[in-house]
């Protein structure tokens, strides 16, 4: 039975079957990989007329935070689908229950393409007929919610923060014995352009062996960069990847050194580049580390993504391959 969805209010999409549906998601992805989603730019520029009083800052304030939130959602979503301990009509139901109010949301609020391929997934997932099936549409989905997380981030108005800032900054309670040292294992080049800076790091093979050789394996990528807005000294960025990879090997982010790479599974799939002190004391996976001899270029990086994510909104594109 074909499912009929709304892109806006005006475009009824019909998918016949999941698979159908998981091309579109895929193309989708493809062409917001490196060009700003138009709902963003909309909602962004006050296009969508959503708002109280007239203003949109609100809308834009909620549906920045919700689509993260989503990604994540799916995240554990898809992680449920993989676990044989839910039969496969348990995972489609748990989609109904976590993803409908807020995907619902944001189909007004700026994403109405994300919203019917949602609705699009509640309906065709009970019908899949198979765990690997399902599993395809769900991860296709979770890799274009994280794409659309990462242009989000990017343009939300985060220098707004400069008038609630306080006087004296927090010291991190720093442990230099929990540090982890990264003993061997596959080196990659990471380049930013436009700065023209790149640097060498070698992967936590022997460290996290699961979650090395799922980055590796999707190596090289092309991804856009941004800063942290909560730790400190951390940049990243959201990567074409879906790891459930079993992690070994955590340090907390203030006992790390510059130049420390981890991936975060939970919040999106992010390579994340640490060139500074930071304050968060979560024990987040290690995947390798910047040889030190590139430490000034790290910090180099790091200062120009800064003031991109919070003043000039200037794209910063990473690109991370085996060398």
């Amino acid at each position: 039975m074909a499912v009929k969805t709304l892109t806006n209010s005006e475009t009824p999409v019909t998918y016949a079957t999941l698979m159908d549906l998981i091309e579109a998601i895929i193309a989708a992805t493809e062409a917001v990989q490196s060009t700003e989603p138009k709902g963003i730019y909309e909602l962004r520029t006050g296009k969508l007329k959503i708002g109280t009083m007239n203003q949109y800052y609100t809308t834009w304030d909620f549906a920045n935070s919700l689509i993260r939130d989503l990604s994540m959602t799916w995240y554990s979503l898809y992680r449920t689908f993989e676990d044989l301990t839910f039969s496969l009509d348990q995972c489609c139901a748990l989609v109904n229950r976590f993803d409908y109010a807020t995907s619902n949301f944001l189909r007004y609020s700026g994403f109405p393409e994300m919203g019917g391929f949602a609705s699009a997934l509640a309906q065709h997932l009970p019908s899949s007929g198979t765990r690997e099936v399902a599993l395809k549409g769900v991860r296709a989905f979770l890799k274009y919610l994280n794409i659309l997380t990462a242009w989000s981030f990017h343009y939300f108005p985060w220098n707004i923060g400069r008038h609630l800032s306080y006087i004296e900054g927090r010291t991190a309670p720093t442990d230099l014995s929990r540090r982890v040292r990264v003993t061997d294992g596959r080196r990659v080049c990471l380049s930013w352009e436009p700065l023209g800076i790149s640097v060498v790091a070698v992967i936590a093979s022997k460290e996290n062996p699961e979650l090395a050789k799922d980055i590796v394996e999707a190596l090289p990528f092309r991804i856009m960069m941004d800063h942290a807005v909560v730790c400190g000294a951390s940049m990243y960025a959201w990567a074409p990847v879906v790891s459930t990879a079993p992690v070994r090997v955590k340090e907390r982010q203030c006992d790390a050194p510059v130049g420390r790479i981890r991936f975060s599974q939970g919040t999106g799939q992010k390579i994340i580049v640490q060139y500074g002190e930071v304050t968060e004391d979560i024990l987040s996976p290690v995947l390798g580390e910047v040889l030190p001899e590139y430490a000034d270029s790290i910090i180099k990086v790091g200062a120009a993504v800064l003031k991109a994510t919070m003043e000039t909104k200037d794209i910063i594109w990473l690109t991370m391959q085996l060398i």
